[in-house]
């Protein structure tokens, strides 16, 4: 059997133990925490992410450590509240530093971009800009967050054809939210929202892997029911429902 594409985005603040996710039978099978070094005491196949490029010359070490075969690339970096990189210095400093770890054979997944309309834009600068120097990516690492079933599916589509359909797919974030702290998505449509979109991801050939957000206790504005931790610590209905269901 295949395994599984579902995994973990999991804070690197998190002071829960990962290990709640690795029973027998789980269907959690990797786990990133928007940084190149891993989570302690974890079991689950790490893969390191440079957010930005700040200590990008350590990651080959990291990875390296990590006895990892992918490393994702810079967190949402057309957005100023996240990784925050013009399209020149990441494509400067991806062909100085990751390319290399591509060309030896470590399979390089592109910046995290958002759903906003700017991350599509940014992301297609950024490609043209590494494949003029010989470089390029091996997957596409896309974001989403919305209400809808249908919209998140059309964004996957739209996204998918407008970078080009010759690369698999990572979806490593992504929950069902109105933003709203006061009247957020109720719990039923959450669950069946993550449900659903996991059934359909694992089955599209194209998609590699996912991971949903989020695998922690609070989730903040993206709503109470995205959690897959309660306040206790303990998984929640959604969150063992994320492990254990196919």
């Amino acid at each position: 059997m295949a395994p599984s594409k579902r995994g973990l985005c999991w804070p690197t603040t998190n002071t829960d133990a990962a290990f709640i996710f690795t029973k027998p039978g789980s269907r959690v099978s990797w786990l990133y925490n928007w940084s190149p070094n891993p989570t302690p005491s974890c079991s689950l196949q790490f893969v390191p992410m440079q957010w930005n490029h700040v200590n990008i010359d350590g990651l080959a070490d990291c990875a390296k450590i990590a006895g990892s075969g992918a490393v994702l690339g810079f967190n949402e970096p057309e957005r100023p509240d996240q990784a925050n990189m013009a399209v020149d210095l990441a494509a400067r400093e991806w062909l100085r530093c990751i390319e290399p770890l591509r060309r030896a054979g470590i399979c390089c997944g592109s910046p995290g971009i958002s759903s906003a309309p700017e991350g599509v834009a940014w992301l297609r600068d950024f490609l043209a800009a590494i494949r003029a120097q010989g470089g390029d990516v091996d997957f596409y690492a896309l974001h989403w967050y919305g209400e809808t079933l249908g919209q998140f599916y059309d964004y996957l589509w739209s996204t998918y054809h407008q970078l080009g359909p010759d690369r698999p797919v990572w979806v490593t974030e992504f929950a069902p939210t109105n933003w709203s702290t006061e009247d957020p998505l109720p719990r039923s449509h959450v669950e069946h929202f993550c449900r659903e979109s996991c059934r359909y991801l694992d089955s599209l050939d194209w998609v590699e892997r996912y991971a949903w957000f989020g695998a922690m206790r609070d989730t903040g504005t993206v709503g109470t029911w995205a959690a897959m931790l309660g306040a206790d610590g303990k998984l929640t209905e959604l969150g063992r429902m994320y492990r254990d269901d196919e």
